[in-house]
């Protein structure tokens, strides 16, 4: 399976090419649900109608994606109480900041909270609003949102670009405790492990796990040329392929080595 290149520049050093990978279906919808969440604060920043269109269009694959996992709520509840526990594991170990090791455990414990009153049936808000439904009830049809199909929606488009933003907050805003628990989740996934140097001679590399557990692998190389990293794994080896891009759009196999750094991430 082929990883998909961050879409989050915070989570890069520099210039280098970030990939991820999922290892289990519960990081996965995390990292869509990430991916998502950040092209419609991307597109809700911007004041351009197009752009606050567009951001129509992301919050309702927000809504299907989460219409399609119904578990959702509770696999985050467990994935927080789960790094809840793990983090429990290190108090009073020395190195280790008692104060830092508190506050990040209130901020587990609050969003725990708060996603525990999120309605288990998300999206119902949205088929309340004709204007809403409108608009989702087009969104398969090429051109489907013409001004004279949806007037509603192009006379809205004509308003400031700060009411509309305001509108389309307001319109997330039922999801912001799950989105919040995403955020966070990934956040100590991603920070719980440090990074290990590798070579991959030609382009392709294989690590035996050895039995360890691995939730996300993240690749990341300073290499000037555009690639892509195929990666596939299960609970005894990971492999990795690197590819380039070409001008044509194709990609190629690599005949020179590429170094980059790859991390497991468990906690």
């Amino acid at each position: 399976m082929q990883s998909n290149r961050s879409v989050d520049p915070r989570q890069a050093n520099g210039s280098a090419q970030l990939f991820e990978f999922p290892c289990n279906e519960r990081v996965r919808t995390m990292l869509r649900l990430e991916c998502l969440t950040l092209r419609y604060s991307e597109l809700t920043a911007q004041e351009a109608p197009s752009a606050h269109e567009a951001a129509l269009s992301t919050l309702f694959e927000l809504y299907d994606l989460l219409s399609n996992r119904s578990d959702i709520k509770n696999e985050l509840l467990q994935e927080l109480e789960r790094q809840r526990q793990q983090l429990a594991k290190f108090e009073g170990l020395p190195d280790v900041s008692g104060d830092r090791l508190r506050a990040v455990i209130s901020e587990i414990t609050a969003i725990f909270s708060a996603l525990g009153d999120v309605r288990t049936r998300l999206g119902g808000h949205l088929n309340e609003l004709e204007f809403l439904t409108a608009i989702k009830g087009r969104a398969g049809i090429p051109a489907g949102n013409c001004g004279f199909d949806i007037p509603s929606l192009a006379i809205w488009l004509e308003r400031s670009p700060e009411r509309r933003r305001n509108a389309l907050n307001e319109w997330l805003g039922p999801l912001q405790p799950l989105l919040d628990a995403v955020e966070l989740g990934l956040k100590l996934l991603r920070q719980g492990a440090s990074p290990i140097s590798y070579v991959a001679p030609q382009g392709s590399f294989e690590l035996s796990l050895t039995g360890q557990q691995v939730r996300l692998i993240r690749i990341e190389a300073q290499d000037a040329r555009e690639l892509v990293c195929d990666v596939s794994s299960n609970k005894y080896v990971v492999a990795l392929r690197f590819r380039q891009l070409g001008e044509d759009l194709r990609l190629t196999p690599l005949q020179s080595e590429v170094n980059f750094e790859m991390t497991l991430c468990d906690f």
